[in-house]
């Protein structure tokens, strides 16, 4: 999922969007008493008015799902709303949870994912305004622990996605394999980007060096550890026959493992560096266990790739639908002969008619 939040001064400008009926709006849950837009409008205003030295007490959050959650049911949206409320500190604050249908005027195409919004007055019940320092980062925690929970598609946080741009050779790199499809096969997603998106897929839930290497392994990255006087020094990984050091990508050093995406323990750790180091295969529960299909490669492509990524596979997709139906057409309606009696038994049917 991916999240957006905004803040605001003027409580009729947002409640008129959510409640538009051109985008279908359907309510989700609420605490307000209102039965309209101008009776809640005004609920609104009025606890907001307790508070008269804040100058913008509407928090709005929208929330989409990625594209390959499909559609999600009345719970799913209600449970992801009420925690993300909850946790960010409106527990006891004025909300109104509004899900927009897929086609919604006002955007230049139609969605193809879901998504919902989330108004909040700032101002709770007892005339406090809520502190909302770090909210992004927040929020973002919050949606990956409800995509786990909800079995929804791993969406990359916003630090996992900035990762550092291709050096020249990794673009040229990138554009051999894309164009590996004029060869009928098909192109192979570049290797750097997919070690990327399995060091993240890894290292989502801080889990033990150990944990983060046998992970690793079960989606064919090869860790290797640099070892110098008995200390680590540094950390590559390998994917077929190809080799990146970790301060090539973004947040894969060593280092910066250990300050962001894992935990080290070198009492139960070292083992675990050793037997990767000679190519040794870690234990990991399977509870613990990932899989490339709770990810999304395609979120880690550069922009101009996708587009000819869309173009080669729509003209192949295209070009196969052709031969399909053409073939189909053989087949249920197979071509007569002049004089066969078929074509007789067919015009004499056509002269009937």
């Amino acid at each position: 999922m991916i999240g957006n939040i905004t803040t605001g001064k003027d409580f009729r400008g947002i409640v008129d969007y959510l409640l538009d009926p051109t985008k279908t709006p359907v309510l989700i849950d609420t605490n307000l008493a209102g039965c309209d837009r101008h009776e809640m409008i005004a609920e609104l205003k009025l606890c907001a008015e307790q508070n008269y030295r804040c100058q913008k007490p509407v928090k709005h959050i929208s929330v989409a799902f990625a594209p390959e959650d499909g559609e999600q049911d009345y719970w799913t949206v209600k449970d992801i709303a009420d925690t993300i409320r909850e946790k960010l500190g409106y527990g006891d604050n004025q909300f109104l949870v509004i899900r927009h249908d897929r086609i919604d005027p006002g955007h230049d195409r139609t969605h193809n994912h879901d998504h919902f919004h989330i108004l909040i007055n700032m101002i709770d019940f007892e005339g406090r305004r809520v502190r909302d320092s770090f909210e992004r980062k927040k929020l973002e925690k919050i949606l990956r622990e409800r995509e786990i929970n909800h079995n929804l598609t791993l969406v990359p946080s916003s630090d996992q996605r900035e990762y550092k741009a291709a050096s020249t050779g990794q673009i040229q790199r990138m554009m051999r394999e894309i164009e590996e499809y004029q060869k009928q096969e098909r192109p192979k997603v570049p290797y750097t980007i997919k070690i990327q998106s399995g060091i993240d897929l890894a290292s989502h839930d801080r889990p033990s060096l150990s944990v983060f290497i046998a992970r690793l392994q079960r989606l064919q990255i090869d860790p290797k550890f640099r070892i110098e006087d008995n200390v680590v020094k540094g950390i590559s990984y390998k994917l077929q026959d190809f080799k990146v050091r970790g301060c090539k990508l973004h947040n894969a050093s060593l280092p910066m493992l250990l300050k962001h995406r894992v935990i080290f323990d070198p009492e139960h750790d070292l083992e675990a560096i050793s037997m990767a180091n000679r190519d040794e295969i870690v234990e990991l529960d399977p509870k613990l266990d990932v899989s490339w299909n709770m990810t999304n490669i395609r979120n880690y492509t550069p922009r101009k790739m996708k587009q000819m990524l869309d173009q080669i596979f729509g003209e192949r997709e295209s070009h196969i639908a052709k031969e399909v139906q053409s073939e189909t057409r053989k087949t249920i309606h197979p071509k007569l002969e002049p004089n066969s009696e078929q074509t007789r038994e067919k015009d004499r049917v056509w002269e009937i008619g």
